[in-house]
């Protein structure tokens, strides 16, 4: 019984892979909104002049 319960939770089993792929999809979203909202960011700032002046 441990040793099926430990396929199907764990990595190597369906359950597991499919909560690790699922994982792994949320962060590459999240970096890829981080990203656009920093360009957006940077664009703003530039497009106002509101960028800071170097010395």
């Amino acid at each position: 019984m441990a040793d099926t319960l430990f396929l199907l939770l764990f990595w190597s089993g369906p359950i597991g892979l499919g909560i690790g792929l699922a994982l792994i999809g949320t962060f590459v979203w999240l970096l890829a909104k981080a990203d656009e909202i920093s360009k957006r960011t940077k664009a703003f700032v530039k497009e106002k002049g509101l960028e800071k002046k170097k010395e």
